[in-house]
């Protein structure tokens, strides 16, 4: 007669699943948290230091070079050691390099001679419009590269192409 012995597993592995669903829903609903986990925070008092105390210290620490040398199978000898001030950091900003306003350089379009068959740029510099070759000048902004979409300009130290 196994069908009984199977009938009686089943009914106690559902109670076994029972009640384990039994406590889980327990511990989710009605459990209170205040009482099982109780935060205590205290605020962290730390020593503040002044920033520019760090360079001044001295550095620590030894190398530990007593070791044999992979190459020549013998133990180098101690080497001397000096003692070096320490150097102040100078944490001072780099120098400020002003901005470069490219806006003020416009490329408006470019003309073909027919003759030369050289591409001739059409440049608007702080509003002063003018027809440039490669290597003219305007307004101190210098035409290296004549382009049909964009020019390369030179101007203040630094290159940079304008589109149309």
């Amino acid at each position: 007669m196994q069908v009984g012995k199977n009938k009686k597993l089943t009914y106690l592995l559902i109670c076994a699943v029972a009640v384990v669903w039994g406590v889980i829903l327990y511990r989710v609903f009605f459990n209170q948290m205040d009482d099982d986990y109780e935060m205590k925070s205290q605020p962290v008092v730390r020593k503040q230091e002044p920033y520019d105390q760090y360079a001044l210290k001295a550095d620590t620490f030894k190398l530990a070079l007593n070791y044999k040398d992979p190459f020549l199978g013998v133990v180098a000898p101690e080497p001397k050691v000096v003692a070096v001030p320490a150097q102040p950091v100078n944490f001072a900003p780099a120098p400020f390099k002003p901005q470069i306003n490219w806006s003020s350089i416009k490329y408006s379009g470019y003309v073909v001679n027919p003759v030369t068959k050289k591409i001739v740029s059409i440049v608007v510099v702080n509003g002063k419009e003018r027809m440039l070759s490669e290597g003219e000048f305007l307004e101190g902004v210098k035409l290296i590269k004549n382009k049909k979409d964009s020019i390369l300009v030179f101007w203040q130290g630094k290159q940079k192409h304008i589109k149309q």
